[in-house]
């Protein structure tokens, strides 16, 4: 559902309401609700009601627009607070909670800081409602969030296969070993919440995957000096290249001529060695420069080396 806003600074903007949450993130706050939840996931964001996308730039402007507002976002119950279709019998929207803090967290969403009201409290440890649904401000030019209008607690969220809030059972959950492990092994303090220690998590995760970027360019460009289609004058471009697209790189090593250096094609000394020798060694230097993938094997001089000791074998 869509409804485009009427102020000629939001022309290029539309609020989709009973946007998905997706995960939801525990806090390490103690007692049975969690304070601190995922309010919408990062990336490309599929509802009932239309796709959206979660970048650093959404991030930034929700974060933005909260903290410019100066207020409390609610979480009300079922989107009350729209009105319209939304409205209770009674007309009145109450607050379930209040969104205290919003931040951008790359590679995981917008999460918030919430203190729930009593009732919503009770009924999320009962169990009573199990999911949140935002009101996405959407840009209408990219299907980019730009802005929070609220949110609610639903049980019929828009989101295929969303998540529900999970409430703390009495002593520790599966979850909170997995965070443990994640602490300890991250060499955080003791009393780093578990918000923290999944940033620090991504973040780690972030930095290790360009790492093995790199490594495998690195390879991938050694392999294609050693078959002789790379100048050593070539490789910081070979390696940006790789980086930046694969498959161009791909492309280019299939078409890529290969190189000859400057007293490659220079013969060994053969002068001393028998004929049978001379010429197995002849034969085997021209078998293995025809043959490019041999160098990501043995070097031409072992290849040749290994041909005359066949020879001497024989005789």
């Amino acid at each position: 559902m869509a409804k485009q806003t009427s102020s000629k600074k939001d022309a290029d903007r539309d609020v989709t309401a009973l946007a998905p949450a997706g995960q939801i993130a525990l806090s390490a706050a103690a007692g049975p609700v969690p304070e601190t939840v995922l309010i919408v996931p990062w990336g490309e964001v599929e509802s009932a009601n239309g796709r959206f996308t979660v970048d650093e730039e959404s991030g930034r402007l929700a974060v933005e627009a909260f903290e410019a507002h100066g207020c409390d976002l609610p979480i009300d119950y079922e989107h009350q607070t729209l009105g319209g279709p939304y409205t209770s019998p009674t007309g009145q929207a109450p607050a379930a909670g209040w969104v205290q803090r919003l931040e951008a967290v790359p590679g995981h969403g917008i999460v918030a800081s919430v203190k729930w009201t009593e009732p919503a409290a009770r009924q999320l440890a009962d169990r009573q409602y199990r999911y949140l649904s935002p009101v996405a401000v959407v840009r209408r030019s990219d299907r980019k969030l730009v802005a929070l209008h609220s949110v609610a607690l639903t049980n019929k969220p828009a989101i295929v296969g969303m998540e529900a809030i999970v409430a703390r059972a009495d002593g520790p959950t599966d979850g909170d070993d997995a965070v443990g492990v994640l602490r300890q092994r991250l060499a955080l303090e003791a009393d780093c919440s578990d918000r923290d220690v999944l940033v620090a998590a991504t973040r780690r995760l972030t930095v290790l995957e360009e790492e093995s970027r790199q490594r495998e360019a690195d390879q991938r460009v050694a392999s294609a000096a050693a078959v002789g289609k790379l100048a050593p004058a070539q490789h910081q471009w070979a390696q940006q290249l790789c980086l930046r697209d694969e498959a161009l790189f791909d492309e280019w090593l299939r078409t890529a001529p290969v190189v000859v250096q400057v007293g490659r094609l220079d013969p060994p000394e053969t002068a001393n060695l028998p004929p049978s020798q001379a010429t197995s060694a002849a034969r085997a230097r021209a078998e293995y420069r025809a043959n490019p993938e041999l160098a990501a094997l043995t070097s031409e001089e072992a290849y040749v080396a290994d041909a005359i000791q066949r020879v001497n074998g024989e005789q």
